[in-house]
């Protein structure tokens, strides 16, 4: 039996035209507005800032979100630092 740390964690993300968003490997979604959303991933924390995102599918299955909107900036975030999330994103 393989120790969780020892699996090999994958995440992709693909962004089509700056408006179609597709992101595998997330945990859960943390916030959900029209300008904001910030998910929890294999890999920590993302921010997506934009304009009229929506999501259109979270699939728990095999751990994939789809959004769509005006995307304008995808940020990453480690997940052990505990800073609060605002200060890392207007640094």
């Amino acid at each position: 039996m393989e120790n969780k740390e020892t699996i090999k964690k994958e995440q992709t993300i693909m962004l089509v035209n700056r408006q179609e968003l597709s992101i595998s490997g997330v945990n859960k979604i943390i916030s959900l507005k029209p300008d904001l959303i910030q998910l929890d991933s294999v890999y920590g924390g993302i921010v997506i800032a934009g304009q009229n995102l929506e999501l259109l599918n979270l699939n728990n299955d095999n751990s994939t979100t789809q959004i769509k909107g005006n995307v304008n900036l995808i940020k990453f975030v480690e997940g052990k630092n505990k800073e609060p999330l605002f200060r890392k994103i207007f640094k």
